[in-house]
């Protein structure tokens, strides 16, 4: 019988390194993801649809990142990547923070919360393709499932602690994550150090594998799954506090739940799944959140709304390592930072419009919960037949 994980994985030092700084990292970006645009409604008598425009601008400017970035690894190398981004996101929180502290314009909180996503955008990329050099084919569902549990460990720590903290003082939200990418800093100068093969000094920094039509039908496919589920990240926090009236503190508490989640139920889960190709464990994933989207509109009970968090959790947890494991697999060993960053730019190309969509969505029919949830949840639903319904194009 196959053990819940790899014991190589375990034992691999790069994958527990990315998996302890996707710890921090997460422990202090989500409380800013979570609670910034809240400060901005509530604070700067922003709108929806300036927050749908924020997160809008914060996609776009991912997107030449991510064709650049993935061919920057490859030519310059992994670990002269991954230490160059840490030192620049943690000036990039400085900078928030200051904003908030003294009350300065408020570019100095938008801006920041605009370009961090970009830069964090390069980070994954390296560490995807650092996960995928130092695993074989068949252990990379359990490595990538590794460095999800560390990030979700993150996620279930931040929002519990943002959500407590801005009760206090929202320049606190900045401090953490500037802090954790800091330590992230060294966890890479001291252990992330490997032979990483040739460095392809000539590449073209646009490079992108256009000829390689598995490829783009399934980065297509994985993109619109994202964008489908987009809700959860972009406007599920502000329905909670505006519609449902849910205090700061218990939304924490409730985006912990799905951190903590994560941490319990991805071995399970991945065992479960263990024969079950990729694609088709993604068209289940988002069946499963299509079923918790509806709840959402149905009840306010908090209890209802944590256990729909945990079944969504779930289908996080069905869809996410194998969206990073089947680029890696597919991807030729040296071009890997190439593959990596062009799926992130195809994701990352229609992610824009979804902030916008569901912010306006939400504005649109803030009255209306049901119906709201329930176009969403459908969507998802409609995606899924998709994947299943054109196997013969992606099947590998």
């Amino acid at each position: 019988m196959r053990l819940p994980i790899s014991e190589k994985v375990i034992e691999n030092k790069l994958i527990q390194t990315v998996s302890l700084a996707e710890l921090l990292r997460l422990m202090g970006r989500s409380g800013v993801w979570v609670f910034i645009p809240l400060y901005l409604l509530a604070e700067k008598d922003a709108s929806y649809i300036e927050i749908g425009v924020l997160f809008l601008l914060s996609a776009l400017a991912s997107i030449p990142v991510s064709i650049f970035g993935g061919n920057l690894v490859d030519k310059v190398g992994r670990r002269k990547i991954a230490l160059t981004v840490s030192p620049i996101l943690a000036a990039i929180f400085l900078v928030m923070f200051l904003g908030i502290r003294f009350s300065l314009s408020d570019f100095f909180v938008t801006g920041p919360f605009v370009l961090f996503a970009p830069i964090a955008v390069l980070q994954s990329i390296v560490d995807s393709v650092i996960v995928t050099d130092s695993t074989d084919e068949i252990e990379r569902i359990d490595a990538f499932s590794m460095t999800r549990i560390g990030a979700n460990i993150g996620f279930s720590l931040g929002p519990a602690i943002a959500g407590f903290a801005v009760s206090y003082n929202y320049s606190i939200l900045p401090m953490i994550p500037m802090i954790s990418e800091i330590a992230g800093f060294f966890l890479y100068f001291r252990y992330i150090n490997y032979n990483e093969g040739p460095r392809q000094a000539g590449k073209n920094l646009l490079s992108f594998p256009k000829n390689d039509k598995r490829f783009i039908i399934v980065s297509l496919l994985i993109s619109l799954a994202w964008f489908s589920v987009g809700p959860w990240a972009y406007i599920l926090p502000q329905f909670l506090s505006r519609v449902d009236l849910i205090h700061y503190s218990v939304i924490g508490i409730l985006f912990a739940t799905n951190g903590l989640a994560v941490v319990i139920l991805q071995l399970p889960v991945n065992r479960v799944f263990y024969r079950i190709d990729e694609m088709t464990r993604i068209a289940i994933g988002l069946g499963i959140y299509a079923v918790t989207f509806a709840v959402f509109g149905l009840t306010r009970n908090q209890v209802l709304l944590l256990i729909d968090i945990i079944i969504l959790t779930i289908g996080e947890n069905v869809i996410s390592p194998a969206s990073n494991s089947i680029i890696g697999k597919i991807a030729p060993p040296d071009r890997r930072g190439e593959y990596y960053g062009g799926y992130s730019l195809m994701n990352n190309f229609l992610s824009p419009f979804s902030p916008l969509l569901y912010e306006a969505m939400l504005a649109y029919l803030f009255g209306e919960p049901v119906f709201l949830w329930a176009i969403i949840g459908i969507t998802c639903l409609i995606l899924a037949l998709s994947i299943l319904a054109t196997k013969k194009l992606w099947k590998y």
